[in-house]
């Protein structure tokens, strides 16, 4: 492209990627409170019921939030995802490096979307499971003490509302990238001169292009 109207799929997989900062901000606020209630006392005593409950009845623990290191690692999430929304600016502006970082970047936080999110659906260690398992014994009277410890309900719906979105977001920002690279590479010039000899990315494409064009042709 020579002119300097931005393509409108470059513009949406821009904007795409600079709507990972939110959801970049919302797992570093849940990661922080998560981190203010593992070091709370309330925490401490219900980790203390709950060991006690598990060496005198053999009833294991249930998964409680993420752990201290679980909520260290949405707070490090959370910064890799505000770093990679501001790669949309330079994506905006056509450059080369930022198109190739986003990239890497996108797949890396649908990769770490995926495990996080896949991690807790697969959880079979849950709070329901564990009070259950308690009214089916002789515990009944140990489950208002567990809820009375336990933090407040809405941390495990900011969790997965804040990992679903940035599922959700890098899939989209990744999928805009590779449609906006697919239609519009000639807009990531990277500051290269008009009349400049493409790179191996934009050979590539051309490649992917003319195949599909002449498969299109021998279909009809």
């Amino acid at each position: 492209m020579t002119g300097t109207e931005k393509p409108r799929v470059v513009r949406v997989a821009a904007w795409l990627t600079l709507a990972l900062a939110p959801a970049g901000l919302l797992l570093v606020l849940d990661g922080i409170l998560e981190l203010q209630w593992w070091g709370s006392a309330g925490a401490t005593r219900l980790l203390a019921l709950l060991d006690s409950i598990d060496t005198e009845y053999g009833i294991a623990a249930p998964a409680l939030l993420r752990s201290r290191e679980g909520a260290v690692e949405l707070i490090v999430l959370g910064v890799f995802c505000l770093g990679y929304s501001l790669l949309g600016i330079w994506l905006l502006r056509g450059r080369l490096w930022a198109r190739t970082w986003a990239f890497a970047a996108g797949a890396a936080a649908v990769l770490f979307g995926v495990i996080g999110v896949g991690g807790d659906a697969t959880e079979s260690r849950t709070l329901s499971t564990y009070f259950d398992a308690l009214t089916g014994s002789v515990l009944t009277d140990r489950i208002p003490q567990v809820q009375a410890l336990l933090y407040p309900g809405w941390y495990s719906w900011a969790e997965d509302i804040a990992q679903g979105l940035q599922l959700l977001l890098s899939l989209a920002a990744f999928a805009g990238l590779a449609a906006a690279v697919i239609s519009h590479s000639d807009w990531f010039t990277g500051g290269r001169a008009v009349d400049a000899p493409p790179d191996d990315w934009d050979s590539a494409l051309s490649r992917v292009r003319e195949q599909s064009r002449r498969q299109r042709e021998a279909d009809s």
